[in-house]
């Protein structure tokens, strides 16, 4: 199915609040666009990132803890203890057994939303350890969606967004106030 708007996921880990912050400080409301922040939330955290976010922000953030039809001009938050995938422009949340690994939720998210979204995926991936959202951000550039990265020195922990440079090829790397300013700019340009 076609889509007739935007759905951005924006991965983050370690030192991702902070950039997350600076991201949405430059995030204008827009009725073509559609926010998941998808992060690694250990399973005995009670995340205060709506809470936070809500500093940044003048959009309505919505904590997704049951299944939740996707509407433009909104973010919507992963919340502890699942996993977020998206159906048909629903995201579907389930809950994270114990033995499941929590730092693979933004390739969970990434991958499903490629092939929900298409072209009218983007991906961002900010701060954090390791290479989660690497499979995911190539399966969106696969799909023909649009892929951005955190600058490694910008990132208080750059594993995440060097693997995405490396491996990925992303087409844009900027500090998080710029990388808002170009999801602007490319969205703008692919109406």
């Amino acid at each position: 199915m076609k889509r007739d708007f935007f759905a951005v996921g924006v991965g983050a880990s370690g030192g991702g609040l902070e950039a997350l912050g600076k991201f949405f400080d430059h995030v204008p409301f827009d009725p073509e666009i559609a926010y998941i922040v998808i992060t690694h939330i250990k399973r005995d955290y009670k995340s205060r990132l709506g809470k936070l976010l809500s500093a940044h922000t003048n959009l309505p953030i919505i904590s997704v803890r049951e299944n939740t039809v996707i509407n433009p001009g909104n973010i919507y938050l992963m919340v502890e203890n699942t996993f977020v995938t998206v159906e048909d422009g629903e995201l579907i949340v389930r809950e994270r057994m114990p033995y499941e690994i929590v730092n693979k939720a933004i390739n969970i998210f990434f991958r499903s939303l490629a092939a929900d979204f298409g072209e009218k995926a983007i991906g961002i991936v900010l701060s954090g350890a390791g290479d989660d959202g690497l499979d995911g951000a190539i399966a969106i550039s696969r799909e023909g969606g649009y892929i951005m990265t955190q600058t490694p020195d910008s990132s208080l922990f750059s594993g995440m967004p060097i693997s995405i440079i490396e491996h990925d090829h992303p087409s844009a790397i900027l500090d998080p106030d710029d990388l808002a300013r170009q999801l602007m700019a490319y969205v703008n340009n692919n109406k």
